[in-house]
C-alpha cells in the first residue's frame, strides 16, 4: 500500500491526485508560504500542530469542518493576500484553504470587511513596537519609518487599510503604532496641533513612497498575467519614453535615477529630507529640536 502523502508545508494529510503529478500542498496558502520561504532562504518544517488541529474533531454543529478560530482564519486570509493581493481574498477562498465550509467561517467572522480588519490587527501585532524610548525625535521617526517600510514590504495589501485619512477609524494595533511614533516628540514642548502637522507630513511621505512600491508589486503581478496571455510587455509600452531626443529632460533623469529603481535608497534619501525640514522648522520657531 502506498504511503499516505502529507503537505510539504503544514504536514496535513493529502488526498491522492486524480491524475497528473502528485500533490505537494494541501492549499494555495501552504503553497504561498513555501514559496516565500524559498525566496528568503528560510527552511520550514511541517507545522504538525496545525496539521493535528486541522484533523481534530469539529465542535458540535460545525458541519464536519476542522477546528477553527478567529486567529487561524485571519492568518489564512493574510496568506492569501500576501501571495495574490486582496482581490483574491474571499470568505469562500479562505474556507477552502482551511478545509472548511464557508458558512463555518461566519461563526467567527461576520463579513469580509471584518476579516480584513482582523488581518490588519494580526499583521500589525506581528511587528513589536520599540520597548525603549528614542534617543531623540529624529531617531524616533526614523525608527517608525523603517518599521512601517518593512511592514508594507511584508504585507503590501495592508497599506490601503492604514493610509492617513480624514475619516478616523479605530484600530487598537494601529492606534498603538501611532502613539509610539508620536512619543518621538516627547520633551519638545510641542502643541498637539504642531505634533499632528509634523506627523502628517512624515506619514504622508512614508506612505506615499510605499504606494510606489505597492503599485510596482501589483504591476508585476499584472505583467506576469499579461505575459501568460501573450499581451504587450510593459517594457515595450515604455520604449517611446527613452527614444533619443523625445523627452530630453525626463528620459535622462529616469535613466540616471530610476533604472533600475532602488526604492530603498530613494526612500531613505527622501526621509532624510523630510526630517531636515522638520528640524529647520523647529529651529525657526526656537524649539529644542536640533540633533546635529
Amino acid at each position: 500500500m502506498a504511503e499516505h502523502a502529507t503537505c510539504a508545508s503544514c504536514g496535513k494529510g493529502l488526498e491522492p491526485a486524480d491524475r497528473g503529478r502528485p500533490r505537494r500542498y494541501c492549499s494555495r496558502a501552504c503553497q504561498a508560504r513555501a514559496y516565500r520561504a524559498r525566496r528568503t532562504g528560510e527552511t520550514t518544517e511541517p507545522d504538525l500542530t496545525l496539521a493535528h488541529s486541522s484533523t481534530a474533531v469539529s465542535p458540535a454543529g460545525d458541519d464536519g469542518a476542522p477546528h477553527l478560530s478567529a486567529e487561524r482564519i485571519a492568518r489564512a486570509g493574510i496568506d492569501v493576500a500576501d501571495a495574490e493581493g486582496l482581490e483574491a481574498l474571499s470568505m469562500r477562498r479562505v474556507a477552502t484553504d482551511l478545509g472548511a465550509s464557508t458558512m463555518a467561517l461566519y461563526r467567527y467572522v461576520r463579513s469580509k470587511d471584518d476579516l480584513v480588519a482582523m488581518m490588519v490587527e494580526a499583521a500589525l501585532s506581528d511587528v513589536p513596537l520599540p520597548d525603549t524610548p528614542p534617543q531623540n525625535w529624529r531617531h524616533g521617526l526614523e525608527r517608525a519609518a523603517r518599521r512601517d517600510w518593512e511592514l508594507y514590504h511584508r504585507h503590501p495589501w495592508i497599506l490601503a487599510k492604514v493610509l492617513v485619512t480624514t475619516r478616523a477609524h479605530f484600530s487598537p494595533a494601529l492606534a498603538a503604532d501611532s502613539e509610539s511614533a508620536f512619543s518621538s516628540f516627547d520633551g519638545l514642548g510641542l502643541e498637539p496641533a504642531d505634533a499632528f502637522r509634523y506627523m502628517f507630513m512624515f506619514a504622508s511621505y512614508v506612505q506615499g513612497v510605499a504606494l510606489t512600491y505597492v503599485s510596482d508589486v501589483e504591476a508585476e503581478r499584472r505583467s506576469a498575467d499579461a505575459a501568460r496571455r501573450g499581451a504587450t510587455s510593459p517594457e515595450a509600452v515604455r520604449a517611446p519614453l527613452f527614444a533619443p531626443g523625445a523627452y530630453p529632460r525626463l528620459g535622462p533623469a529616469m535613466r540616471a535615477g530610476a533604472d533600475p529603481w532602488d526604492l530603498d535608497a530613494l526612500f531613505l534619501a527622501g526621509l532624510a529630507g523630510v526630517l531636515d525640514g522638520i528640524e529647520a522648522d523647529l529651529a525657526r520657531r526656537g524649539l529644542p529640536g536640533s540633533v546635529g
